[in-house]
């Protein structure tokens, strides 16, 4: 016990100096950084590439059954929550069955905006025109063009500095027997900033 009080009232004459002459010199707060003259202040775009962003996806299979699908979008950052673009899909399906290869294409274009939640999850809201086989129609390869609403969301995560994974799903409001989505529709792609 007495060793506790002796090392007590030690730490004490080392401290209650230490503080008391602290107080000779108030503490201030540091003033806040400023952005420099070549950094950009939060929230600010400083040029045209940092708002610029390009991905999409890409995703096949192959053998009797062969699907590819190319979906690439180019989109601009509004502000740091809203951002909007466009896109394109391309989609070729075929599957060999009793000898015979049965082929079908599906392209066409696309609108997107994204609201950024919180820093990784957004609500998106996408219209797509596509023109698809017409199986519906009494003439032989004909096509017609299919009108989508898509509504949803997603998560988006870095995995460098400049490019994200994302992983989103929608429910097509629009949907008709044409309609090449069953919903719930899930896709998952990928995000590049050019700047």
């Amino acid at each position: 016990m007495m060793k506790l009080i002796r090392g007590l009232i030690i730490l004490a004459s080392v401290i209650v100096p230490y503080v008391a002459s602290a107080q000779d010199y108030p503490i201030t707060p540091n003033p806040s950084p400023q952005p420099l003259n070549n950094q950009s202040a939060p929230g600010d775009f400083q040029s045209l590439k940092e708002r610029v962003f390009v991905g999409g996806s890409v995703s096949g299979w192959f053998g009797s059954t062969t699907y590819i699908n190319l979906s690439p979008i180019v989109g601009f950052k509004i502000n740091k929550k809203i951002s909007a673009g466009v896109g394109g899909t391309y989609n070729y399906y075929s599957q060999s069955y009793g000898g015979q290869k049965f082929a079908s294409t599906v392209y066409g274009s696309s609108v997107f905006a994204r609201y950024m939640i919180t820093d990784n999850f957004f609500g998106q809201v996408e219209w797509d025109r596509l023109s698809v086989p017409d199986f519906t129609s009494p003439i032989a390869n004909d096509r017609a063009w299919v009108h989508n609403l898509l509504v949803g969301g997603g998560y988006k995560q870095l995995f460098t500095e400049h490019a994200s994974f994302v992983a989103m799903i929608f429910y097509n409001v629009n949907q008709t027997p044409l309609s090449p989505y069953t919903n719930p529709i899930i896709q998952i792609g990928f995000n590049i900033n050019l700047y």
